[in-house]
């Protein structure tokens, strides 16, 4: 199975300091079994391992979280809290919304930020409902709270095998947000693109380019912030994971702060401790 590493953002609202880091990371189907494993959750908490990856952000988008009765969001929220952090959440319905799709799904997934309630708060959110999508973005809005600038962030986990349609559609959410929210243009969008060549094909001698026909690649009013050659995954050399920006949203964003966080390098994880994460 893939495991993600953490890509994150540096990003200067506008170019006002403070700075906020913004954050992904694909917990790779974190349920029930997993969070109630306590040797996990507490060999987990007395290294820091989790803790310390959510600590580095002030916005983190968890994917792959599979809670339905929302025990699992309140274990991870009361862990990053534990030591007088102030960490508040948003998160999506669970997805698949489509009863037709859920048939073929085994479990649902949530969006969730975990986001410092100090530094940002959310001023409004909607779930993205057009087709397009298997796990349709969940759109938030949130605000920082020493400059008053709002910002808009837009998560994806695409499906692998549907990952070009999915990308594709990614215009409309950006647009849906901007005409929902007066025409804000501060827009980012984050997380599991599945956006490696194995899932959107590169042109080799006659074979297709899927980029040309993807808009948010072709448009120059959006700007690519983890690079094609930068492996976002551990057991892969392809950036499956992005970051992508408006040109509004990239000037407040400090060049070259956009990077891949490997936990498990910084971390030394061995095999065993890895099971949150895979």
């Amino acid at each position: 199975m893939r495991s993600a590493l953490c890509s994150g953002s540096l990003l200067a609202l506008l170019h006002v300091t403070p700075c906020l880091w913004i954050g992904a990371f694909n917990i790779e189907d974190f349920g029930p079994k997993k969070s109630k494993d306590d040797f996990v959750m507490n060999h987990i908490q007395r290294e820091l391992h989790f803790l310390q990856i959510v600590l580095r952000y002030d916005i983190i988008l968890i994917q792959g979280l599979q809670d339905k009765d929302l025990s699992v969001t309140k274990r991870l929220k009361d862990l990053v809290n534990k030591d007088s952090q102030h960490f508040s959440n948003i998160l999506s319905e669970p997805l698949p919304l489509s009863s037709s799709i859920l048939k073929f799904w085994t479990d649902k997934e949530r969006y969730l930020f975990l986001y410092r309630d100090k530094k940002v708060t959310v001023k409004d959110s909607f779930q993205y409902t057009a087709k397009g999508f298997d796990r349709p973005p969940y759109v938030v809005k949130f605000s920082s709270t020493e400059t008053g600038k709002e910002f808009v962030l837009i998560p994806i986990h695409t499906k692998p095998d549907h990952a070009v349609k999915e990308i594709d559609a990614l215009v409309d959410v950006v647009a849906a947000a901007g005409k929902k929210w007066n025409n804000n243009k501060n827009i980012m969008v984050l997380g599991d693109f599945n956006a490696g060549s194995r899932y959107v094909k590169v042109k080799k001698r006659n074979k297709k380019n899927d980029w040309d026909d993807i808009p948010l690649f072709t448009n120059k009013d959006f700007h690519w912030l983890i690079n094609d050659n930068v492996a976002t995954k551990v057991d892969s050399q392809q950036a499956h994971d992005r970051i992508v920006v408006t040109t509004e949203m990239e000037k407040g964003v400090v060049e070259g702060s956009a990077k891949v966080f490997n936990f498990r390098k910084k971390y030394d994880l061995n095999q065993a401790e890895r099971i949150l994460f895979e």
